[in-house]
């Protein structure tokens, strides 16, 4: 591996590291740390052009292009934040192909969309365990109508006591299910839309909250779910690329060998 590899691995692996601190701690990422990884990408991409030529362009271009195409489509459809578009652009940038080449299964993604798999892999393996652990917690704690009632919700979340979405690891890491609203037809009454996704909890969201209960109009819990921050997943998707490879095209070869 040349050096200029082994720069923009440490350089990228620090960054993300710190990303997903963030994102776990605040829910937020600077934009800062994009404009970086950019900044000294570029940099680095113009040496390698000039090293290895048209080959290393054609990468380039192809692992930026398509990159930044699938980052902004899952954006804009809202499947993903904007810090974690962002990230992968600036893996694009900084790492167009492996440069551990440490798979013997042939890879025609670019590094960052290899990245990409391996956290959907990675996120969808901690949801299948956690999702049947929170069925589990409200088939226990909730009484037989009400789990009835809530029973696709079951699945998905679980309540709370509004008082205590004030610790920051309850707003940090969960995302509350539903957008409450004053019913304009029944002014003694909240509405309730479920939000595929959950919405953010902030201290707006809960002083809204407060003051429905408060009315009387709202009761102590509401319902929940886990929000891991996507940034986490990114980052262990792209060590998982490093050392490992492409996750779906390891299980396609498994279930399918040529």
């Amino acid at each position: 591996m040349i050096q200029t590899e082994i720069l923009s691995v440490i350089f990228c692996s620090l960054i993300l590291l710190y990303a997903s601190h963030s994102d776990i701690k605040t829910r937020r990422v600077a934009n800062e740390l994009w404009i970086l990884m950019i900044g000294v990408g570029i940099p680095l991409a113009i040496y390698n052009l000039f090293l290895y030529g048209m080959p290393f362009l054609t990468r380039f271009i192809f692992s930026l292009s398509f990159t930044w195409v699938l980052a902004y489509l899952l954006f804009r459809f809202n499947l993903f934040g904007g810090a974690d578009a962002k990230s992968l652009i600036g893996i694009a940038v900084l790492i167009p192909t492996n440069p551990f080449n440490s798979s013997l299964i042939f890879d025609p993604f670019p590094f960052a969309i290899t990245t990409l798999f391996n956290a959907a892999i990675v996120s969808a393996i901690v949801l299948l365990i956690l999702l049947p652990s929170m069925f589990f917690h409200n088939l226990v704690n909730l009484d037989s109508k009400e789990f009835r009632e809530n029973l696709s919700l079951a699945f998905i979340g679980y309540k709370i006591r509004i008082d205590a979405l004030t610790k920051p690891k309850h707003k940090n890491l969960l995302r509350l299910l539903h957008l409450y609203e004053a019913d304009e037809l029944d002014g003694d009454a909240v509405k309730r839309k479920f939000i595929l996704g959950g919405i953010d909890i902030d201290d707006e969201e809960i002083e809204g909250l407060k003051n429905y209960r408060a009315q009387g109009k709202l009761g102590e819990d509401v319902w929940v779910t886990l929000g891991l921050p996507y940034m986490l997943f990114i980052t262990v998707g792209f060590f998982i690329s490093l050392f490992y490879g492409n996750l779906i095209l390891h299980i396609m070869y498994y279930l399918f060998p040529l």
